[in-house]
């Protein structure tokens, strides 16, 4: 017994020196080695110097567009707008989650399947903690089952009322909300101040911090549905009541860029997208990535010029047309002849073509939101690398400038000035209107086309 013990030790010690590389400094061993995965429809954006704000004078007088040179670095970008079909997703995933809770909540008799329950040992068939959705579950949509109806009721609108011979029955959107935490690094980072409730977790630290990292964690509860009546409060004796009713939900629309969603909206949006790619990539033993997230308004300039500088347009001219008199992106062109460029409302994504990075609609169709808070002033005191100016709104006394989020591009309402790629304009955060959409970025790890090499002289 006592040479098996003895046996079990040196076998214990020699495999220790070998994964430690006989004492000397060799770091981890069996590493996961990342493979970058070139992200759906997005495009990749180079690391580069841009001066930002430059093209053209001011128009409006306002020195909206100060002219700084800034360095960023490199992302993948949407290569056009979030579509009304992709957004779809997010919103009947949502409605999914939701229909999944309600029904394993109900505990109706042989419909159990809704949660993930323990297939084996003692806690076999017991539910696992903390609750999971088991997605794999089909949803008895149609079924005339009286408990399942029951259960399934608050998604479902009830209206008792006939019109054009059919009752409609449809999803409460009010229902449809995204819970979700995010972490807030700016806090975290703070330093210390005697009496501080937040303290600093990674500069300055006192002896005082508990290291207790709950207090910047944020709790957020987001309806998801857009707005679909910015179609009609928007437009003083303007038809559009057949917009409201089919611009979002009508298959016609799919490829059509989402409007009436605010910029709290597209933040949800971003963290389940996050999190529905990152979930995928450590199911195949794959490490995570960086988080997808809006734009700061130096990301979406760099991107829109395509690598040109002093453009007023992606397209790299002077004018929003080219030398055949054709428009170039969706806009009101001249005194408001809306057809012009070959739509009245926004046009579907990728019409026109798009500027030297690939990307499409820079320019028009719909304007899209930013991370930035908006300053007028931002550009004077943000950094020369990868600039943002951004506060986080938790405070409901917060004032309303506070609130006002940068918006970039312009719009198929908007006149041509507003289509540039250096013009700047806000709106408030919690806002939905028929002429703002956005589209995601995410930082990149590793250049594409050194995917196979880490670029290092000696490390591979």
């Amino acid at each position: 017994m006592k040479r098996l013990a003895l046996f079990a030790c040196i076998v214990l010690c020699l495999a220790a020196c070998k994964n430690s590389g006989d004492g000397q400094l060799v770091g981890v061993t069996n590493k996961t080695r990342f493979v970058t995965f070139s992200p759906h429809h997005m495009v990749y954006i180079p690391s580069g110097n841009v001066i930002l704000g430059s093209g053209e004078n001011d128009p409006t007088l306002t020195f909206a567009a100060q002219p700084r040179s800034v360095s960023i670095t490199s992302f993948w970008m949407d290569e056009a707008e979030i579509t009304n079909n992709k957004y779809r997703q997010f919103v009947f995933w949502v409605r999914d989650s939701i229909a999944h809770t309600l029904l394993g909540e109900a505990e109706i008799e042989g419909k159990r399947g809704h949660f993930l329950r323990h297939r084996r040992g003692e806690n076999a068939g017991e539910l696992i903690e903390p609750v999971r959705i088991n997605w794999r579950e089909d949803i008895p949509w149609g079924s005339t089952d009286e408990e399942v109806m029951q259960a399934l009721s608050p998604l479902f609108t009830q209206i008792n009322t006939r019109y054009y011979h059919y009752r409609p029955l449809g999803i409460n959107v009010a229902k449809l909300n995204y819970e979700y935490w995010t972490f807030d690094y700016e806090a975290a980072a703070m330093k210390e101040k005697e009496g501080s409730p937040l303290g600093g977790m990674f500069a300055s630290r006192r002896s005082h911090v508990d290291g207790n990292l709950d207090r910047f964690i944020r709790h957020n509860v987001i309806n998801i549905y857009p707005d679909t009546l910015v179609w009609i409060y928007e437009f003083t004796y303007s038809d559009n009541e057949h917009m409201t009713r089919n611009y979002f939900s009508h298959p016609q629309y799919n490829h059509y860029p989402v409007v009436g969603v605010s910029w709290t909206q597209c933040q949800a949006f971003t963290h389940w997208r996050s999190q529905q790619r990152n979930s995928g990539l450590l199911s195949r033993g794959f490490p995570v990535e960086h988080d997808f997230r809006l734009p700061s308004e130096a990301q979406w300039e760099w991107a829109a010029r395509g690598g040109l500088q002093n453009s007023p347009y992606p397209w790299g001219g002077p004018y929003p047309t080219n030398q055949n008199g054709c428009f170039l992106a969706n806009f009101k062109p001249q005194r408001g002849n809306y057809m012009l460029d070959g739509s009245l409302y926004p046009n579907v994504v990728a019409f026109y073509s798009p500027n030297d990075f690939g990307l499409y609609d820079m320019s028009g169709n719909v304007a899209e939101w930013c991370m930035d808070n908006y300053s007028p002033s931002a550009s004077a005191f943000v950094s020369d690398i990868n600039p943002i100016f951004k506060y986080n709104n938790y405070l409901s006394n917060d004032p309303a400038e506070r609130k006002l989020r940068v918006v970039r591009g312009g719009s198929w309402k908007d006149i041509s000035k507003y289509v540039t790629v250096y013009m700047r304009d806000y709106q408030f955060q919690d806002s939905c209107t028929s002429y703002i959409g956005f589209r995601c970025i995410q930082p990149a790890i590793i250049n594409p086309k050194d995917n196979k090499s880490s670029g290092s002289k000696i490390y591979r």
